[in-house]
């Protein structure tokens, strides 16, 4: 079996490109993570359905399509109803994570973010027995 295949594959949906590229480096080279990337809000669910990964970092300020509109369509297709996703944002108003959570987003990431908190909920979100509190 293909090791590489045996990798969690992750989505990065982020429209800033250096964001974009901070976080693909991070998860490949310490979490050891499978990437690929999109930074158009209206084409994330669409590359869900194509590259099925294993989980969604989800950028709530896209263009053409915000992370909330995004997560609400993940959450309404059986297929995705249970796709951990990972959000970020520099939005960290209360109704946000509310409304996160009412769609069952478990982990939100303010901007700006160290790699071990990015670690550690892309683990959680997995269920990865990397993630563990005051670890790492």
């Amino acid at each position: 079996m293909d090791q590489s295949a045996a990798r969690p594959l992750i989505l990065i949906a982020e429209d800033d490109p250096s964001n974009s590229e901070v976080i693909a480096s991070t998860l490949t080279e310490f979490g050891g993570y499978r990437v690929v990337s999109e930074g158009d809000g209206g084409l994330v669910v669409q590359r869900v359905e194509e590259e099925q990964p294993d989980l969604v970092v989800l950028d709530l300020l896209l263009p053409h399509r915000n992370g909330i509109e995004i997560l609400r369509e993940l959450r309404a297709d059986p297929r995705f109803s249970q796709l951990p996703v990972v959000a970020i944002s520099a939005d960290v108003r209360p109704v946000v994570w509310e409304q996160l959570e009412a769609l069952g987003c478990k982990e939100f990431i303010p901007k700006p973010f160290g790699i071990d908190q990015l670690l550690e909920s892309v683990a959680r979100a997995l269920g990865d027995s990397r993630a563990r509190n005051g670890e790492g």
